[in-house]
């Protein structure tokens, strides 16, 4: 199916990558702050996003005492945040359709699979093979139809969907642990808060960009008289991408711990560097091995 270009009314349909091809032009003016960049703000807001996922990747090195198996699927479901930023990073940067597509929005399918997998595996070193292939077979046949029939609509309903089932599984998995002792309730707790606060940056992220959407006349004319700051800190998609980055990671953190304290309930707890949560091994459980702060 071929796809048509999408350009907002007086913006640049063009730029030192080619013409723009995407299907999506955002609320933001384009190459307003450098000739390289199509959308400044939400290129670089995407820089977060990057570095939350290697935060993530390298907080799984406080998982002492698991099979390397169920840290590397920690690690893999971080470094899909990673992957996604740097392909956001680009298709900010050019508004090219190839871009939008395989750089970004097929990565969000493949990323939202992998986080319901690492609840659903749980601790096991191995997870199923029926249910490998459907974690697979899931975003492989959305991202054909998506190819298919690239409507950034049909796109957004997949993804959330996807993303519904992982929360509803997650709360159930929550109903479903067996009865706690006072300290593993509390580090449960710990757990809902970290996940039901990533939920609430998600969703808060996401009404400020569909206000963005929503009001972009309005807001563009506001941003023109009121300055770079302002303008700046008006940027909807760019809030976005900081609150879905930050609410990700702390999800992506808050399953991995379910997935592995739900069999070793004593045996895990959170630590945090500059205020963002990671989950560690107690130190007191793994025999000869001393914990230190990342």
């Amino acid at each position: 199916m071929s796809t048509e270009a999408v350009h907002r009314f007086g913006q640049k349909t063009f730029g030192p990558w080619g013409n723009h091809t995407s299907t999506i032009d955002w609320c933001e003016d384009n190459y307003s702050h450098w000739s390289l960049v199509a959308e400044f703000w939400n290129t670089a807001s995407n820089i977060p996003f990057i570095l939350l996922g290697i935060f993530g990747m390298l907080s799984t090195r406080r998982l002492i005492g698991i099979p390397l198996r169920a840290r590397l699927r920690a690690a893999l479901a971080h470094s899909f945040l990673t992957t996604i930023g740097v392909g956001s990073f680009i298709f900010h940067s050019t508004l090219l359709w190839h871009a939008q597509v395989i750089l970004d929005e097929l990565p969000m399918l493949w990323s939202a699979s992998m986080a319901l997998y690492l609840t659903t595996v749980g601790g096991a070193e191995k997870g199923s093979t029926r249910l490998k292939v459907l974690m697979i077979a899931i975003p492989a046949g959305l991202s054909l139809l998506y190819l298919s029939y690239p409507n950034p609509v049909l796109h957004q309903v997949a993804y959330a969907s996807m993303q519904g089932v992982t929360i509803l599984h997650v709360t159930q998995l929550f109903k479903g642990l067996p009865k706690a002792t006072a300290e593993q309730a509390r580090v449960r707790n710990e757990c809902k808060g970290h996940f039901y606060k990533a939920m609430a940056m998600c969703l808060l992220g996401f009404a400020i960009w569909n206000v963005d959407n929503i009001f972009c006349d309005q807001l563009t004319a506001f941003r023109a008289s009121h300055g770079e700051i302002v303008g700046g800190l008006t940027q909807g998609h760019a809030w976005w991408h900081l609150l879905m980055g930050l609410g990700a990671s702390r999800a992506i953190t808050a399953m991995t711990f379910l997935s592995q304290a739900a069999s070793r309930p004593d045996n895990f707890e959170f630590g945090r560097f500059l205020g963002l949560p990671y989950v560690r091994t107690v130190s007191t459980r793994v025999s000869g091995s001393t914990h230190k702060e990342l």
